[in-house]
């Protein structure tokens, strides 16, 4: 017998004591994640039954989604099996798959990290009330059966190199499936998950998994110290005689690229270029979404100090403009601020015109209505955020009224899948125009009350979006593949001639800048520096207006 180490011998050794079906390690995981996909789907398939359309498309859909969760099942399986645990994590997987489908089928609900937490918060009186033949039988057929047939199977023996090959090749093969199978159809993909909300937590056993590890950062990062940032943070007290007032306008889905102030073909921003503001031709957002890109715009921190992990336990520029004795606020139009008002006082902008307002989806007119509500209260310097509906896609036809329609034919449905480009960018620039109708109006009430107060209006979007080019649609992309439409925003600044004198704004200089490179990274650093406030965490480097400010020769490093 040829010399083999001890490790090569073990590794020669049959993976278990089967003594059923020969079968090689990865085609036991293609075998049970085909069972998984199968039987442990069924509240997904229902959905996407229900809402895609019996036509060629929508059962091409159906299939391509099927190839997909069968390579996300094999690079679960498979990607969580090496070596001599495959067993051990495939029973796991059906054991977790059938229970969870079983819920799901059962009670109509989604499974995330809050329905898990819910589960290990009950205690054994609440759990009885679940347990019983009908669980007790969903798990045998479809959990205990299949994993009879996995310590049954018998598996060759192999060296190391030849079991850490297979295993690369099964993992690259569940990749390969898995996008294979969904790329050619991203269009359908991304606006059935971004329509189907709950669409993601009905994926056994996926939604457990990722559950699980959701659930597990948060309660290790509840633990964490809270972070105070800007303690030092303190302003110089001038009397100006009126209150400075700093509208910030949080955009939503706005892409540089259909800005006619930046260039764009068509005139989507007739009324702002009738306005005296300082467009920005070269901004890029911090993220490709709304969850990375907001808490990381009002970070002190620049994007690539920044850690999404992070920013719910740390003080965002809000709260150091808040601790300087400056009065600020958050009006919401969205989906929440992702923690960044936590601090803050906040209100919905259904609150001051609910006719602006239907099936919990508000007009951007409700925030002219807001800020014309708070105006009056305003006695003191402050930040005022809006942030607003914006672009939100893939409904681009619901943030405009039907009278305000400039571009047509629309897309007048969720679905963009079944509609043509052109009718998907014609409601899109719809939305950019109805935008700039809500920015001029916003200016026009400030401007009206330049003899109570000093303004600064600031519009920069979160993200931008992509509208069918090369066959992207939607955003979210990740940051080092995303295309530019997704991370390139537009931003314009608006100043009162009050607040161009109170700040000595040199504004031929700001004019001979608009087109320097920026992004979100300077945002909050502006806001320090037009609020005036002093600590070290501010970066004049990152003030965009600190060059052409007179006063930031004196400001402390």
């Amino acid at each position: 017998m040829p010399f083999q180490d001890r490790n090569s011998i073990a590794q020669d050794r049959p993976a278990g004591p089967g003594i059923g079906l020969k079968l090689t390690a990865n085609r036991l995981c293609l075998l049970v994640a085909a069972w998984i996909v199968l039987t442990a789907n069924g509240a997904l398939w229902k959905l996407a039954f229900a809402v895609q359309p019996a036509s060629v498309r929508g059962w091409l859909f159906a299939a391509s989604l099927a190839l997909a969760l069968l390579g996300l099942n094999l690079l679960l399986a498979r990607g969580l099996s090496p070596g001599r645990s495959i067993r051990w994590v495939l029973s796991l997987l059906l054991v977790v798959a059938a229970a969870a489908s079983w819920f799901m089928d059962s009670y109509g609900v989604a499974i995330d990290s809050g329905m898990l937490r819910n589960v290990a918060q009950t205690n054994l009186a609440e759990a009885r009330d679940f347990l019983g033949l009908p669980l007790a039988w969903r798990m045998t057929w479809q959990a205990a059966l299949p994993i009879v047939f996995v310590w049954n199977a018998r598996l060759p023996a192999s060296t190391w190199l030849r079991s850490s090959r297979d295993y690369a090749l099964g993992v690259l093969a569940g990749v390969a499936l898995l996008f294979g199978s969904a790329l050619p159809m991203y269009s359908s993909y991304a606006s059935f998950f971004r329509n189907q909300n709950a669409a993601r937590y009905l994926i056994a056993p996926a939604n457990v998994l990722v559950g699980t590890v959701t659930l597990l950062r948060k309660t290790l990062r509840g633990r964490q110290p809270f972070v105070k940032a800007g303690e030092d943070a303190t302003r110089n007290h001038v009397a100006h005689g009126k209150p400075l007032l700093t509208l910030l306008v949080v955009g939503e889905t706005a892409r540089a690229a259909n800005f006619s102030l930046g260039g764009y073909s068509r005139n989507t921003n007739p009324l702002l270029q009738k306005k005296d503001v300082y467009y920005f031709t070269d901004v890029h957002s911090c993220g490709t979404a709304t969850a990375v890109s907001v808490p990381c715009m009002f970070s002190d921190l620049p994007r690539s100090e920044f850690k999404l992990s992070e920013a719910d336990r740390r003080d965002s520029v809000l709260d150091i403009l808040q601790r300087a004795g400056l009065a600020v606020s958050w009006i919401d139009n969205q989906s929440g601020c992702k923690r960044v008002c936590a601090r803050l006082p906040t209100r919905q902008a259904e609150e001051f015109h609910p006719a602006s307002c239907k099936d919990g989806e508000c007009l951007d007119d409700a925030l002219l209505y807001a800020l014309a509500a708070r105006l009056p209260q305003i006695d003191a310097d402050s930040v005022i955020v809006l942030h607003a509906m914006g672009s939100h896609g893939p409904t681009y036809y619901r943030r405009v009224p039907p009278e305000r329609e400039v571009f047509k034919p629309i897309c007048p449905t969720e679905r963009i899948e079944t509609c043509t480009d052109e009718q998907i960018v014609n409601s899109y620039d719809n939305s950019i125009a109805y935008t700039d109708s809500v920015l001029a109006g916003l200016i026009d009430q400030l401007a009206a009350q330049q003899d109570k107060l000093d303004a600064v209006l600031l519009y920069v979007s979160d993200h931008g979006e992509s509208l069918g080019e090369k066959g992207l649609y939607l955003h979210g992309q990740p940051y080092m593949i995303a295309p530019e439409v997704q991370k390139k925003v537009p931003m314009l600044l608006w100043f009162s001639p009050g607040a161009t004198q109170r700040l000595h704004l040199d504004t031929r200089c700001l004019r001979s800048r608009l087109d320097h490179a920026l992004s979100h990274d300077n945002l909050s650093h502006t806001l320090l520096g037009l609020s005036d406030v002093q600590t070290q965490v501010y970066r004049p480097g990152l003030d965009m207006l600190a060059m052409c400010r007179a006063t930031s020769a004196n400001r402390a490093p």
